[in-house]
């Protein structure tokens, strides 16, 4: 089994690897620069590349692979520990900050793209390669009357009375009054910190977080477009949210109707390569869904019953993101990933009828923790209570990660260098 589940998640990640994604989309052909169906004349053009999120080294190695020193400027941010060595030219800046939330690195990130597009003019043509974690690892923040608006305005669907209240109990758990600053200054770290953490650990689809993020950044809800100018800004997009919403990926720092958004990878494409790589012979294989979501433990609990009542040689396939909703002072260690892979374990102890449940976080990181998830089977909780452990206390603590740890169950791949959601494997042998 061990050598199955590795195929299908190497399938599923080498699918969507974003150096090759960008490079299935973009060739260049003499002085023109084809994309897809677009073609660019790159004469005489000023060609800036910023790439920022998870993915953003190898998008950026490819583009500087397809087009060296006919590029003017270039910008890699990412987050801590995914540059693994790699060297980019001098005419090329790569930043390291927080995800997922913001440091002073990531104020620096978005100091520096802004600088970057700074005179952009009608030869200007600005590649903006986004993938997921962009939201945390550049911030440009608006100034104080920016939020206060945000907090003042009607409610919405996507900003409701719930989310404007969680933010100003986050700020004044801070003891951040913003009545206080200056109204023309921009939003501080410590506000945008708070904010952040609030909204991450609230239950919130990213969808409605990055609602928040894109009222109260310059960059975001296609500032970065705006800020180009007159220049032509294509967007090479890997996508970490459900159905590929453009508003919501990276805060929708390309969601302008100036921009050319092109996708080159999401959750389907890796779902369908797991889905092609299983041996149909042995297996009857099928995509349930792309846009799971939900509490991951509820999740969790519905994916084992439906492989529980599946007949034997099945596998299903989910992509998607679910969330979890973190009580206040929680101190339990865990991702949505091993979230919902404990849920599902005890979940498939209840009938101990032979089945095996993959999670993974596709960048390798789910949530703050090293691990990109979980597998579990029947006997998981077996070998928990042999150890001594209590599934349920530790799920009921969110800390399933301490809890796989100690069973060697977690997947520990470091950062993959993609980032299209998450994927769960369900097995019935």
């Amino acid at each position: 089994m061990k050598s199955l589940i590795e195929k299908l998640i190497n399938a599923g990640l080498e699918s969507v690897n974003p150096f090759n994604a960008i490079q299935k989309h973009i060739q260049l052909d003499a002085d023109n620069l084809v994309i897809d169906k677009r073609v660019i004349n790159l004469t005489n053009k000023d060609i800036r590349c910023v790439a920022v999120g998870k993915a953003s080294v190898s998008m950026a190695l490819s583009i500087h692979e397809l087009l060296g020193d006919r590029i003017s400027q270039g910008l890699v941010v990412t987050k801590y520990d995914h540059l693994k060595n790699v060297k980019f030219p001098k005419n090329w800046e790569v930043i390291e900050s927080a995800h997922p939330v913001p440091d002073d690195l990531s104020l620096y990130a978005g100091d520096r793209v802004w600088k970057l597009l700074d005179g952009c003019t009608e030869q200007t043509l600005v590649l903006a390669c986004i993938s997921g974690g962009a939201s945390a690892l550049v911030v440009a923040p608006h100034n104080w009357n920016a939020l206060n608006q945000l907090l003042t305005n009607p409610p919405t669907t996507e900003i409701s009375q719930n989310t404007q209240k969680l933010i100003q109990d986050a700020l004044l758990s801070n003891s951040i009054d913003i009545n206080t600053f200056n109204p023309d200054q921009n939003i501080s770290l410590a506000a945008l910190q708070a904010i952040g953490t609030a909204l991450l650990g609230s239950g919130l689809s990213i969808e409605k977080i990055n609602a928040v993020r894109s009222q109260i950044d310059r960059l975001k809800g296609g500032g970065l477009v705006e800020r180009g100018g007159a220049g032509k800004v294509i967007g090479l997009i890997l996508s970490d949210v459900i159905d590929d919403p453009i508003g919501s990926i990276a805060s929708g720092l390309t969601n302008h109707p100036n921009a050319d958004n092109i996708f080159v990878g999401n959750n389907l494409q890796a779902c369908k390569a797991i889905e092609q790589a299983i041996d149909k012979k042995a297996y009857t294989a099928k995509i349930i869904k792309t846009n799971l979501q939900g509490e991951a433990q509820i999740c969790g609990v519905e994916i084992a019953t439906k492989i529980i009542a599946a007949p034997s040689k099945t596998i299903l396939i989910y992509g998607g993101e679910t969330t979890v909703n973190l009580p206040e002072n929680c101190t339990g260690i865990g991702g949505r990933n091993t979230e919902l892979a404990l849920a599902a374990a005890i979940e498939l102890a209840k009938h101990n009828v032979p089945a095996w449940i993959v999670t993974l976080a596709t960048d390798g990181t789910d949530g703050p923790t090293d691990a990109a998830g979980a597998t579990v089977n029947e006997k998981t909780i077996d070998r928990a209570l042999a150890l001594g452990l209590d599934a349920q206390l530790a799920l009921d603590r969110h800390d399933s990660y301490s809890f796989f740890k100690q069973l060697e169950d977690l997947h520990i791949i470091g950062a993959t260098g993609t980032n299209v959601a998450d994927i769960t494997i369900a097995i019935r042998p």
